[in-house]
């Protein structure tokens, strides 16, 4: 998977070079999407340009200091970025979002809670933290929702499903997660169930000679995840 190798290799580049600050961040957007996968049978990935992270600060003072090493570290600001803390190292665009609203500007609203439930994975031998699954994936649909309405077109719903079709454990760490994050899973899933365009929208995000086994695993999937 070609994809896959050059966006980890991006992210672990990052990593490499925010030295003590990588304990801080959080690594969410499409460069990591690749982590959330475990089936063997997973279509290639979408391939990115940019990575997106998200950190905890108090105070803007906070985001001052930061934003100081960050130069140090050779991070130089990018006035053409997606978020108001945008920067490149090596060429490579990277967005960084406060995990609430606040001095920063307008934040995801599932970054901070999914902060009680950080994952460690290690990337070309750097560690990086990642939010769990179900927070991941709720992320995604928040995006989705502020940058549009077609499910069709959107990158960020073409995550999603590309989540639910290549993690083969979701359903069951949908089932255990947080309840109020597991509720508006479950409330977008029965939205999407529920679209007069169901096939069409799900059927955009899969590759055509894969289309009729896994279209019924997603379709299964988004099911059992509404059960709960």
């Amino acid at each position: 998977m070609e994809n896959k190798t050059i966006n980890l290799g991006m992210v672990s580049d990052v990593a490499k070079a925010l030295q003590e600050l990588n304990e801080k961040m959080v690594f969410v957007g499409g460069a990591v999407i690749s982590v959330y996968t475990d089936d063997p049978a997973a279509d290639e990935i979408r391939p990115t340009s940019d990575i997106d992270m998200t950190i905890k600060l108090a105070t803007y003072s906070e985001w001052v200091n930061l934003e100081k090493r960050l130069l140090e570290l050779k991070f130089a600001p990018n006035p053409e970025g997606h978020a108001l803390c945008s920067f490149l190292y090596n060429k490579i665009e990277i967005d960084i979002m406060p995990s609430e609203p606040g001095a920063l500007g307008d934040s995801n609203r599932w970054y901070e809670p999914g902060f009680e439930s950080l994952q460690e994975i290690k990337i070309h031998g750097q560690t990086i933290r990642v939010l769990s699954a179900p927070y991941f994936i709720a992320t995604k649909l928040e995006a989705f929702h502020s940058r549009g309405t077609d499910y069709r077109t959107s990158h960020d719903f073409e995550d999603v499903i590309y989540i639910i079709d290549n993690r083969t454990n979701i359903v069951k760490e949908v089932a255990d997660a947080n309840d109020a994050v597991k509720q508006y899973l479950k409330d977008e899933f029965t939205k999407i169930l529920s679209n007069k365009n169901f096939p069409e929208i799900i059927s955009a995000h899969i590759h055509p000679l894969m289309l009729e086994e896994r279209m019924s695993i997603v379709t299964d999937k988004l099911k059992n995840m509404c059960d709960y």
